[in-house]
């Protein structure tokens, strides 16, 4: 099999740069070698205050990660994804070899119209419950890249979800490292990273929201309030292990539900900040499961449309 073509390689960058990341910091970095794809970390775009063990980032690697594969699926190829670690080349994540088409080529080939209009949507969402069919179709997704995707259906453990999250956002507010990193990244104009004023969504009117609010300037603090859903509806995405070849699978996933809700009509936002601090990641788990390190907790429903989050030229991405 032949090396792909320029307009190939530029596809796949592409997909690989529609990933979401966190805080749209987009920390990866790629390199063609003849028919494998390898996959970099970023080290200038990480988040040490935020991202200690770097778990988040390598979800986000893990989602471009999923889009390559799926890009690839467009173009008509199979992918063979290596995870490498090697201490000659450190920031070196994982190897994607295309190959020749298989089984699962085509059930990813599916979302590659889902690529380019996957958003994270911070606005509030209609009251209307996703059918359960819908729900176990994104489970499956989930189960296909190794992880599991559990929906809480007690009020009182979606209660509990919700006051773990308003603790970490007050661990947040005191932590003068993360509001700073976080200045860094979010809030007013963007042009190619970050997360942008416009894409903050509004105050909860009501006081509590489903919504993580990133706001880490005065400037952006001054938003209009909305009210949101009554009851959100939330899935919580884990894996048995935690390792960094766990996370990586976890990022597949988290970006194999995400287009899958986006092919169903749905919108999604994480709301992640409970499971970035250690000392309240651990009540997220649930104690009769076997699935024991959450890896994200995401926000499903129906909401409004909203415009893309910028992202870099694949001239930036690309290593030579």
């Amino acid at each position: 099999m032949k090396a792909p073509a320029r307009s190939a390689c530029d596809e796949l960058l592409r997909a690989a740069v529609a990933a979401p990341s966190v805080h749209n910091t987009q920390p990866w970095k790629f390199r063609f070698h003849d028919r494998v794809v390898e996959v970099h970390r970023d080290p200038e775009r990480e988040l040490p205050a935020e991202d200690p063990d770097r778990r988040m980032l390598y979800l986000s690697l893990g989602a471009a990660v999923l889009n390559l594969r799926v890009a690839a699926a467009r173009l008509g190829y199979g992918a063979d994804v290596r995870y490498v670690l090697d201490r000659a080349r450190p920031d070196l994540v994982a190897e994607i070899e295309l190959m020749t088409a298989g089984p699962e080529t085509e059930q990813l080939r599916l979302l590659a119209p889902y690529l380019e209009v996957r958003r994270t949507n911070r606005q509030p969402y209609a009251d209307r419950r996703v059918l359960k069919e819908v729900r176990e179709l994104l489970g499956l997704a989930a189960r296909l890249e190794g992880a599991e995707l559990e929906w809480p259906a007690a009020p009182t453990r979606r209660e509990w979800l919700q006051l773990a999250s308003d603790d970490a956002g007050v661990l947040d507010d005191q932590d003068p490292a993360r509001t700073a990193e976080r200045r860094r990244w979010v809030g007013g104009a963007r042009v190619a990273d970050g997360v942008p004023w416009s894409a903050l969504g509004p105050w909860g009117a009501c006081g509590r929201s489903p919504v993580r609010d990133l706001a880490a300037d005065p400037a952006d603090e001054n938003r209009e309030p909305a009210n949101f859903e009554q009851a959100p509806q939330l899935a919580v995405l884990s894996t048995r292990h935690d390792s960094r070849a766990d996370w990586l699978h976890a990022g597949q996933a988290l970006e194999r539900v995400l287009l899958e809700a986006t092919a169903q009509g749905l919108s999604t936002s994480l709301l992640n900040q409970a499971i970035e601090h250690d000392e309240l990641r651990w009540l997220i788990n649930d104690p009769l499961g076997p699935w024991w390190s959450p890896q994200a907790i995401i926000r499903v429903g129906y909401g409004p449309p909203v415009p893309p989050t910028p992202r870099r030229p694949i001239a930036d991405v690309l290593l030579d």
